[in-house]
């Protein structure tokens, strides 16, 4: 499990432990350098590490390289490996964040590929939930923290789809066995 430590990482490695009898390693930054040691033995990667925040440069290059990394690991292994790829909404968009996540999913698919493995491609739109950090992983969590401080939010008046984090990650967990290639959560839109 690739960004254990993150959001979506935590909620999804919690999930997993509490409803599941996978053993589950989680990779994080600390531990990146290890990746091929870990995917040696790995029968899935669930792939949530990503980059959201940074330059222009450091976004687009960010996720292909993650992706990259999880690749060499995989074709290193030189065995078929599921890959579930926490995707992105985005990547169906022409902007900076959405064209690395849609590179990083080409990466992971060729890999998956050539070693006679699979992609899910789950496609997750905004993400909110317990532990959302201001500022960073949520407008929700933005907008609370803005209210509980007793100052006044921006509010931007589109409709925008969210899904709850623990929704979130089940349907990384559903891609575990999923038969198809693609998952796309049901979002509501507020």
């Amino acid at each position: 499990l690739t960004g254990a430590g993150g959001f979506l990482g935590w909620h999804t490695r919690l999930r997993l432990h509490a409803l599941t009898d996978h053993e589950v390693v989680p990779v994080t930054r600390d531990s990146w350098a290890h990746l091929p040691q870990v995917v040696a033995d790995a029968d899935a990667v669930i792939h949530i590490a990503g980059v959201n925040r940074g330059s222009d440069g450091e976004v687009q290059r960010g996720n292909p390289k993650l992706a990259d990394d999880v690749a060499g690991a995989i074709q290193a292994g030189g065995r078929p490996v599921r890959i579930v790829y926490a995707n992105s909404i985005q990547a169906e968009l022409d902007n900076i964040y959405g064209r690395s996540k849609a590179e990083a999913a080409d990466r992971l698919r060729a890999a998956a590929q050539a070693t006679g493995g699979q992609l899910v491609d789950v496609l997750l739109p905004n993400i909110f939930g317990e532990h959302g950090r201001p500022q960073y992983n949520s407008f929700v969590a933005t907008f609370v923290d803005f209210v509980i401080r007793g100052e006044q939010p921006t509010i931007a008046d589109r409709p925008v789809p969210l899904l709850h984090v623990q929704q979130a990650a089940q349907a990384l967990i559903d891609g575990l066995d999923a038969t198809a290639a693609r998952i796309d959560p049901p979002a509501e839109s507020v």
